[in-house]
């Protein structure tokens, strides 16, 4: 299959080198941007902040903080599961902003209730509020990125929205971060000032969602299919990627980036505030030290981004897919390698690994995005978003336990692992489309 974009319908919006879908204003644009923005800083602060909350709220020893965190984590998994082909479809039939609404208002309230804890029993069931909402807002992020765009710059719109997501997890690091600690300065017990920044955390859900509410475009974007429960969406999505195994190595994409991304999240500041606290460093102080360290990927990320998006657009976007996987397939395994977080040799890999982390999430959207049909786009997405879940939730169930049982870098070493098991499975396909692409020429 080759990967000729089409030529841009003159009726839509351009924006530069963008081409939008006719009907799409500026604000709508702009609107999607800032989904990006807010969507992946107000995911990303739960697993970031969490050890915050389980060593200062609920001091839980440090010994058992890595399978926690991985349970917790894999058990909102398995719950929003029940849920992401569920909003794919229906936001199919109603339009993106009912499930956005519905998105935020969940995390919101999982922000307010979490630092309320008493025990592990109320951690998970505020956790599993907080899979609802991520069952609902990212889903509609991704659709609201694919419906927007004209074919001709779906690689750079993709890439511009990863940049817009790459400032989220900045903002998320060198802002929501330092709550903890700035609460602590301003002379605050641990414990208090814990739950002053998960509430402050909480009302930016309630005032993020009422922006994008009222920004994005209304109406419904796709035809209605007859879709509703996970069951069918599931069955559906599995079809068209037997139907086009390019959609299979997308959904293999998801499953391994959504992965990487908890893994970076979860475990690289449990890593940080485990090794920061074993060394005389205060819990609020190691966070933010963490802050700086994953500011760096994410950082790496922000200026990577739109060249990848060039590359995707200029090339196969399998090819451009493959090189992703293979640049995250060294940035994990370099960080696997590490036991000192606080090295210098820490930044470079830093550095790596956003850029292959970013490079497999602008990959997959792509190919995603490309070959999805446009009658299901919505519920092709939810099962990418399932694949997705999947993929955190086997990250962090093993993941977990290899971080208690191993090491805090064993997580990192596995999905290098991942990713190179999937690098040679898109490179055999891309293979395979050339070699048939040369026996039909013939």
């Amino acid at each position: 299959m080759t990967d000729l974009t089409s030529q841009p319908d003159k009726a839509g919006l351009r924006l530069g080198p963008l081409w939008f879908m006719p009907g799409y204003t500026g604000l709508n644009i702009a609107t999607v941007n800032l989904f990006a923005f807010v969507t992946i800083a107000a995911i990303t602060f739960m697993g970031f902040a969490q050890p915050y909350v389980l060593t200062e709220i609920l001091q839980i020893p440090a010994e058992r903080q890595g399978t926690l965190t991985g349970n917790l984590a894999a058990a909102a998994e398995v719950f929003g599961m029940l849920f992401v082909g569920f909003f794919g479809a229906w936001s199919d039939k109603v339009g993106r902003r009912p499930v956005l609404v519905i998105g935020f208002a969940m995390i919101a309230l999982s922000y307010f209730l979490y630092p309320l804890a008493n025990s592990e029993s109320e951690l998970v069931a505020y956790r599993l509020i907080f899979a609802v909402g991520c069952a609902a807002a990212p889903i509609m992020m991704s659709a609201a990125i694919q419906d927007s765009v004209q074919e001709a710059s779906r690689g750079k719109w993709v890439a511009v929205n990863s940049i817009c997501t790459a400032f989220g997890v900045l903002f998320m690091a060198l802002v929501l971060a330092r709550l903890p600690d700035t609460f602590v300065g301003l002379g605050y017990a641990p414990d208090v000032a814990g739950r002053y920044a998960f509430w402050v955390v909480a009302g930016f859900c309630v005032i993020a969602g009422l922006m994008v509410w009222m920004g994005i475009k209304r109406g419904v974007t796709a035809p209605d299919p007859d879709r509703t429960s996970v069951w069918s969406t599931l069955r559906a999505g599995l079809r068209a990627a037997r139907e086009n195994p390019r959609i299979a190595v997308a959904y293999g994409a998801a499953f391994i980036g959504r992965g990487d991304l908890v893994i970076v999240t979860a475990f690289l500041s449990l890593w940080v505030v485990q090794y920061g606290t074993a060394n005389g460093v205060e819990t609020a102080e190691a966070l933010k030290k963490g802050g700086i360290l994953f500011a760096v990927v994410q950082g790496s990320s922000l200026l990577w981004s739109y060249f990848m998006g060039l590359i995707i657009d200029r090339i196969n976007r399998l090819t451009a897919l493959a090189l992703g996987v293979g640049i995250a397939t060294v940035g994990y395994s370099a960080v696997g390698l590490l036991d000192n977080p606080f090295a210098s040799i820490a930044i470079p890999v830093a550095v790596i690994l956003g850029i292959g982390e970013i490079s497999v999430v602008i990959g997959a959207a792509s190919l995603v995005g490309q070959d999805a049909p446009i009658k299901i786009r919505g519920t092709v997405i939810g099962v990418f978003s399932i694949m997705g879940s999947a993929g955190i939730t086997f990250a962090t169930l093993v993941g977990g336990m290899s971080f208690d049982k191993i090491g805090p870098t064993a997580p990192f070493m596995m999905m290098g692992i991942l990713n190179l098991l999937l690098f040679l499975a898109a490179l055999w396909l891309r293979l395979r489309e050339r070699a048939s692409a040369a026996g039909t020429a013939a």
